[in-house]
């Protein structure tokens, strides 16, 4: 475990170095409305009705982070800086989602990823970046390990990675095209849930459609919208095989696709 916080407390002093990089911060009046409505969101998230089997400190964790975002909403930074109080916030989350047997809903879900968005204008640092997306719940008891995620060794032209970001994008939306007419049929509301999930998602995706760069396999477009899949496929992939419903096993393979060339499958350009 001592590892693993030093992996990742390195990682994020590398991000907070990489200055040049990072978007101009935003004006301080903006800066304590975006922490408002980050705690405002985190405090949602820890309210929400969880399925825990075991401890329920992810709510706890939750709460923490929520009061810190809204105490800098006033001013009162618990770090030294707003980017380093924004760092303070994911880390609670990122705690949150490793407590073993908790759980996390839709809901939370939708409220973590809006108040993450918040943290990510504060900080100019992507999301993905800051906020654990796809890292499993580790086992009571059992040792933490993180294992990095693959990266393509190939390496990719401009063409070949928009073409990807492309792929990607319309094997996802063809999944929210089948969820979005199977929700009424399905008369569920977790299923209208993951369809209002992956639409925000693909929302923001579907922005950066027309971007002149989509970055590349490890940094920029394509890993953000394979960690929004990631998220996703997590919740829905386990609620299909609880349900054994065909028609939601046919839209999580389409985004098993989406993610597979997100994260670099040449098939498609091949």
């Amino acid at each position: 475990m001592d590892a693993v916080i030093e992996k990742r407390t390195t990682k994020a002093r590398a991000h907070k170095a990489a200055t040049p990089e990072k978007a101009p911060a935003p004006a301080v009046s903006k800066v304590q409305t975006l922490f408002a409505q980050a705690g405002d969101f985190l405090v949602k998230a820890s309210g929400t009705d969880e399925d825990h089997t075991f401890s329920g400190e992810s709510d706890r964790l939750l709460s923490i982070g929520a009061g810190i975002a809204l105490d800098a909403a006033q001013g009162k930074l618990s770090n030294s800086t707003p980017e380093n109080t924004a760092y303070d916030v994911a880390a609670c989350i990122n705690a949150a989602r490793l407590v073993p047997e908790d759980s996390e809903s839709v809901d939370r879900t939708i409220y973590i990823d809006n108040a993450a968005k918040c943290l990510e204008a504060i900080t100019g640092t992507a999301v993905h970046r800051m906020i654990f997306t796809d890292v499993p719940r580790p086992v009571r008891g059992s040792a933490l390990t993180l294992e990095p995620a693959p990266v393509a060794g190939k390496q990719f032209t401009e063409e070949q990675l928009k073409e990807l970001y492309w792929q990607a994008y319309l094997y996802a939306d063809c999944a929210r095209k089948v969820l979005f007419h199977y929700a009424s049929d399905a008369a569920s509301d977790e299923v209208f849930a993951f369809r209002d999930l992956l639409d925000k998602y693909l929302s923001r995706a579907e922005a950066r459609l027309d971007a002149d760069t989509v970055g590349t396999l490890i940094d920029g477009d394509l890993p953000e919208i394979s960690a929004d899949l990631c998220k996703v496929l997590s919740l829905l992939d386990p609620y299909a095989t609880e349900k054994d419903d065909g028609v939601l096993h046919g839209v999580v393979y389409q985004l098993r696709s989406a993610k597979r060339i997100a994260d670099g499958d040449l098939g498609v350009l091949e």
